[in-house]
């Protein structure tokens, strides 16, 4: 009987042991996968982020140009060294994810330039949660919006001209927004079919978050408001 076992025992063995490595084989494909497909989604997230940086590069340039043909060399001045420090995050920074507070004084070297450009013409007012402070997002999202302002508003509105941004938490969601009293925004200009600004944002909250975003603008009393919705992900500090 015993010797009868032993060849069925023998078969069982290398049925599994086959079976087994099987198991192993599929998992090291599904493995292989999920790193091309990170892999995928890292250089669609970097390739996102460098058609952003000339745009943002051009805008302050002409900023700065504006300010030399009016002769205000001490302005231009300043507005150099702003671009300076602006040119230094965009270059270096290459994470996914950032904190609100170093995208906020990213932000803020931009405004400088806009100040330095418009003068007393400008407002700007900034109201931060002290609950969503922490959190993280992708870099150069705050910086789009208020960018996306100027260029599709405030920069062909004469007179006073109003910024505000202002960043929430409710539960599990941040949101940031950003108002501006510029003429009415065309969506077709807010997100344009090449991929940039806005559009461009859109996509790359896609890539970063597995759970819900949204983009979206509306007009309010004469104020153009654009607002992003994306899981609060607050920095883990070691």
């Amino acid at each position: 009987m015993a010797g009868t076992l032993l060849p069925v025992a023998g078969f069982v063995i290398i049925l599994l042991l086959s079976f087994l490595e099987r198991e192993v084989n599929i998992l090291e494909i599904e493995n292989k996968r999920v790193c091309l497909e990170h892999d995928l989604q890292q250089s669609q997230f970097m390739q996102l982020n460098q058609q952003i940086q000339p745009h943002f590069l051009f805008n302050t340039l002409n900023a700065i140009t504006s300010l030399g043909r009016l002769g205000r060399l001490e302005d231009s001045v300043k507005a150099v060294e702003n671009l300076s420090l602006f040119l230094r995050y965009n270059y270096m920074e290459k994470e996914p994810l950032v904190t609100f507070e170093k995208e906020l004084q990213h932000t803020e070297n931009y405004l400088r330039i806009q100040k330095t450009r418009f003068g007393k013409k400008l407002q700007t007012v900034i109201e931060i949660d002290s609950q969503a402070r922490d959190t993280l997002l992708p870099p150069y999202t705050l910086q789009t919006l208020v960018e996306n302002a100027f260029k599709h508003g405030l920069d062909k509105k004469t007179g006073e001209k109003f910024l505000k941004i202002s960043l929430h938490r409710q539960g599990n969601w941040a949101s940031l927004i950003v108002i501006d009293n510029g003429p009415e925004l065309k969506l077709e200009e807010a997100f344009p079919s090449k991929g940039v600004g806005l559009e461009n944002l859109r996509k790359r909250l896609e890539i970063t978050f597995d759970m819900r975003t949204e983009l979206k603008i509306q007009r309010n009393d004469e104020m153009t408001e654009a607002r992003i919705d994306w899981p609060y992900t607050p920095e883990v500090k070691l």
